[in-house]
């Protein structure tokens, strides 16, 4: 089992990980980034969907 200490950043291979996200481990910029990058796909895919309704922007 490795230690805390042992471990990198799947992404960059900073020792400062934060989080292990489906057995690999990140730190907190490629987390985020792989996170948002998740978020943003999952809405579009509810937009494509049809669960998410288009918004018309407003003047005002």
């Amino acid at each position: 089992m490795s230690r805390r200490g042992d471990v990198r950043c799947a992404v960059c291979g900073s020792r400062d990980v934060m989080a292990e996200i489906e057995g690999k481990f990140y730190c907190f910029k490629c987390g985020s980034k792989m996170v948002r990058e998740n978020v943003l796909r999952q809405i579009e895919a509810w937009r494509r969907a049809g669960l998410i309704p288009e918004v018309e922007e407003s003047e005002g």
